[in-house]
């Protein structure tokens, strides 16, 4: 009989804990198998403290090659030391903040 699925609320994997053992995390495509390779500091800075699990589901991460048809899944863990010097990682340029304004009507002066 399988296990239940329970909720991954208390004692889940975030990343601050992947930070403390690792210090890079995998991002790939299942469609056109991109591998990058992202500083697990950089996604804390752009994405808070969440799950691992919910990083690519959550905050709408795409793959640039295939315009976002394949899924990604996420693993932690930094290149493998032969394929250390060709693996393309991604850091932080700068971050863009949009400042959105929406306008309530109100009748009557």
């Amino acid at each position: 009989m399988p296990e239940p699925y329970w909720p991954k609320r208390r004692g889940s994997f975030r990343l601050s804990d992947a930070g403390a053992g690792a210090g890079y995390a995998s991002i790939r495509c299942t469609c056109c198998k991109r591998q990058r390779y992202y500083a697990i500091a950089d996604l804390l800075t752009a994405f808070g403290d969440m799950e691992c699990d919910d990083v690519v589901r959550v905050t709408g991460l795409r793959c640039r090659n295939c315009d976002g048809n394949g899924a990604l899944e996420l693993k932690v863990g930094g290149p493998p030391r032969d394929m250390a010097d060709v693996a393309i990682q991604r850091k932080i340029d700068r971050i863009f903040y949009v400042r959105k304004i929406v306008w309530k009507d109100k009748r009557g002066v």
